[in-house]
């Protein structure tokens, strides 16, 4: 039994929905998510002014990062700030960090990356070993399938030669030197991860937004491998990370909408499977590209919670709520039902309901704790806690 299974049984006629009603009885915080987003102008301000008489010669940050990481959850960035912004939201630049340092970081970082990659490419015999022959294959033919209707990513036939002489030759279409660069990071990635984890499928499709981003392989490689340790469990060989994602997901669901959870454990659809594609690899498939990048950027400030993106793909299921439980009878068009709704979900709708899904659910979660703790009842332990930034609950 759930525990919000057991909540609902030991409350009995109390009416355990009403004692936690949302609606009448939550005072939630107002939506943050309608700011304009983080300009040039605004980003300055978070820095040391410099006068004339006092110049700003270390140009550090002077704002506090709940500060900063709130106007990116609020608005997202300006496209034009987005590579320096990225850089903090990712820790490739420490908060507190001076103009100084950070030059010497991008120097050791660009340092760095040259030599990891020059390791494998300088050895020949590595290239003749199984793992890297099977890496080599497995990476360009993810890398020639991964956004390839953008302009960035189409075919350069300077780099072997059109499309349609290539798929009739390889089966894959033709590259580009952005494509080659890709290849590249990638196969530096699973040298430098080797003894982690690795390059496994699908990563592919998490490089491609930020090389977009920085277009260049050293600081790409880096932006990439911090994503990566935040989405590493995603590509666990076990599935032991996505599973504990999906079950993470359906306890939302149970807490922010028992009706829909009863329809799909009647459906058996409550293992959540149908938001699988949508947790592994961010939403990157279901929402169009310049989306994906303004998602992220939201999702890496772990402003509310370092597991957001449970919250976004909840308050997707809350807005198609009534039509599953009214017409969807098995998990086969449960999930049909909801990889359908790629590209047709509106970005800022989508996070502004994770939003009030947050807040929700966490005023249900402690409603819950506290009965519990005045009838002397064991507490459950939540991520949703009153531990969050002060902001949060303003």
């Amino acid at each position: 039994m759930s525990v919000w299974e057991e909540w609902i049984t030991e409350n009995g006629d109390l009416g355990a929905f009403e004692v936690v009603s949302t609606s009448t009885t939550a005072n939630l915080p107002r939506p943050i998510r309608m700011q304009p987003a983080l300009s040039a102008e605004r980003w300055f301000t978070f820095f040391e002014p410099s006068t004339a008489d006092q110049p700003n010669t270390e140009f550090r940050m002077t704002a506090d990062s709940d500060t900063v990481r709130r106007a990116v959850f609020a608005g997202g960035i300006e496209e034009d700030m987005r590579p320096l912004v990225w850089k903090y939201l990712l820790s490739i630049y420490p908060w507190s960090s001076t103009e100084r340092e950070r030059q010497a970081i991008d120097k050791e970082k660009a340092d760095e990356y040259w030599i990891l990659k020059s390791k494998w490419l300088n050895d020949q015999e590595l290239k003749e070993t199984p793992d890297f022959i099977e890496q080599t294959s497995r990476i360009e033919k993810d890398v020639l399938r991964t956004d390839r209707t953008l302009p960035l990513f189409a075919t350069d036939s300077g780099f072997g030669g059109g499309d349609e002489a290539n798929i009739s030759e390889h089966g894959l279409p033709g590259s580009s030197a952005s494509l080659e660069k890709m290849k590249d990071i990638l196969m530096t990635f699973h040298r430098y991860d080797q003894g982690v984890l690795g390059y496994v499928q699908g990563m592919s499709d998490l490089l491609a937004p930020i090389y977009s981003v920085y277009q260049d392989e050293p600081t790409t490689f880096w932006a990439f491998t911090a994503f990566m340790k935040r989405m590493r469990s995603h590509f666990l060989r076990d599935q032991s990370g996505m599973q504990d994602e999906l079950s993470t997901m359906a306890q939302l669901v149970e807490i922010a909408n028992p009706r829909l959870h009863k329809h799909l454990v009647q459906c058996d659809a409550d293992n959540m499977f149908c938001c699988y594609r949508w947790l592994l690899i961010w939403f990157k498939r279901e929402f169009g590209f310049e989306d994906v990048l303004r998602l992220w950027e939201v999702l890496w400030t772990d402003y509310l919670t370092d597991r957001f993106v449970l919250f976004v793909a909840l308050a997707i299921l809350q807005r198609h709520a009534d039509v599953i439980i009214d017409h969807l009878r098995s998990p086969e068009e449960v999930l049909k039902y909801v990889q359908d709704l790629s590209d047709t979900i509106d970005l800022n709708d989508a996070l502004k309901g994770a939003e009030m899904c947050f807040y929700k659910v966490r005023f249900r979660v402690n409603a819950v704790e506290q009965i519990r703790k005045s009838r002397n009842l064991p507490l459950f332990v939540s991520s949703i806690s009153d531990d969050e930034p002060a902001a949060a609950a303003a």
